[in-house]
Parts: C-alpha cells; sequence; structure tokens
C-alpha cells in the first residue's frame, strides 16, 4: 500500500497538478496547430478551385468573343448599350455571365483587407457573400469586386482613360496575340486590388512592381499571401503559386503592346 493511501490522503500534490495541467496544455497547442494547418489548408484548395473557375469562365469568354482579351475593365464611350447609364464595367461582370450569375469565386478565402473600414473587401452591384448586402462603393460601375483576386493590367502605352485595360481602344477589346507560351502568361492573381501587376504607364513597370511586392506583404498590386509567394492562373488555365523572386517581366508582357 502506498504511503498517500496509508495516510489515507487521495489528493494531489502540487508537482503532480502542475504536471497534469502542463500536458493539457500541451496537447491544447497541438490540436489548436492541427486544426490551423487543416484550415489553411481548405482554404489553398478552394482558392486554386476559385483560379480554375476564373480561367473556366475566361476561355468561355474568349470562345464567344473571337478571341479577344477580356480587359480589366470596359469604359463607357457611348458606344455600348450594355454600359448605358454607367461608368464602366469590369472583368467580373464579364465573367460572370458563365457562372451563372455568381460572384463566390471571386472572393479568395485568404483574402486579409487592407482597412478594417471594409472588412470583407468592397463590391459594387454584387450582393456580399457574407452578409447579403449590396453596396455601391464606386457609382456607376458594375461589378468591382476587391476581395483578393486581381486581373492583370499590364499596359505599356498610356490610354487616355484607365491606364490599365488590355485594349487597343478604350472599348474595343483588342484581337488576341499569337502566344508560344501561355504556361508563363498569368492573367490572373492574388491581389487585394481588383487590378494586379505592374503597370508602366503610371510609372509602376516590372521593376518597381516587384520590389515593392518583396518588401510590403500587403502591397495592394499583389500582397504576398503565403509567405514569398502569390498563387496566380496562367493563360492555359492552369493555377500555381510563384515565389516573389521568380517572377519575370514576360509573366506579365507578353500581352502588351
Amino acid at each position: 500500500m502506498c504511503s498517500r493511501c496509508a495516510k489515507g490522503n487521495t489528493g494531489f500534490t502540487l508537482i503532480e497538478l502542475l504536471a497534469v495541467i502542463t500536458i493539457v496544455a500541451i496537447l491544447a497547442a497541438l490540436g489548436y496547430a492541427g486544426t490551423q494547418k487543416a484550415m489553411s489548408a481548405a482554404r489553398s484548395a478552394q482558392k486554386i478551385s476559385y483560379l480554375k473557375a476564373i480561367g473556366g469562365a475566361h476561355s468561355a469568354y474568349l470562345a464567344d468573343n473571337e478571341g479577344r482579351c477580356l480587359p480589366t475593365n470596359f469604359i463607357n464611350m457611348g458606344d455600348d448599350p450594355e454600359l448605358t447609364g454607367n461608368y464602366r464595367a469590369w472583368w467580373c461582370h464579364y465573367l460572370m455571365r458563365y457562372t451563372g450569375g455568381s460572384a463566390k469565386m471571386f472572393w479568395n478565402p485568404s483574402y486579409t483587407p487592407w482597412s478594417s473600414k471594409y472588412p470583407k473587401g468592397i463590391w459594387d452591384d454584387v450582393p456580399n457573400l457574407f452578409t447579403g448586402e449590396r453596396k455601391d462603393e464606386s457609382p456607376g460601375e458594375l461589378c468591382r469586386i476587391e476581395a483578393g483576386f486581381g486581373w492583370v493590367w499590364y499596359q505599356t502605352s498610356a490610354l487616355p482613360a484607365d491606364q490599365g485595360d488590355w485594349v487597343s481602344g478604350l472599348n474595343s477589346p483588342r484581337p488576341f496575340p499569337a502566344i508560344d507560351l501561355p504556361s508563363q502568361q498569368i492573367v490572373c492573381m492574388e491581389s487585394l486590388s481588383i487590378v494586379a501587376g505592374p503597370n508602366p504607364s503610371i510609372g509602376l513597370n516590372f521593376q518597381a512592381w516587384i520590389s515593392f511586392v518583396r518588401i510590403d506583404p500587403m502591397h495592394w498590386s499583389g500582397p504576398r499571401w503565403s509567405g514569398d509567394s502569390i498563387t496566380c492562373l496562367f493563360l492555359d488555365g492552369h493555377v500555381a503559386a510563384i515565389r516573389t523572386d521568380d517572377f519575370k517581366e514576360e509573366n506579365f508582357s507578353i500581352l502588351a503592346r
């Protein structure tokens, strides 16, 4: 018989209590770490799925528009009945017709807002997926959704108005050029803004852009969502994460004029 039992003492000593508390804390920490890892993996898988859905919608858009590029947005020049009464329409608006009107895939599950003013991003004319509320942050614009994915807007020549479009005229999508390496051309990527990537027409050339991205993990034109990498959709439809050190100007400038 143990000495404690012989004395009728069935309580725990301080050392035993501390040992139990320590074990419980370790198990809780392990459980939390495992849960966080599982949640991160789920968000990553969902993010890839959404980008692939965007890629599928883009392919359908190209097929319906004789292979003409989808710009970041269309400016209303008075010659487009769809834009009557609106200043412009963003790329999301033209892809939603291929998603049954759903905007779900435009919301990056890894999205971290840049301001507490927009805890779930800003949007135009699209119900907030989390609250159902509609909001018009930029009157006269269709489907401006800033929630984690941006359309690459590389453009080398200054345009009279919005300088980030993939267009030769403000309201005329240009023919898709022959591209030898579509697997290297990024069309959509993680970004705090609805647009992403370098834009020399406003002074943000590739070297300036990449330096901002490397220094600032929350830079509006391409934050480092996962350590030092950004998940991207390529022209051939595949999705991959690229380390910021591995970005090349060719990933963006193949379509530039």
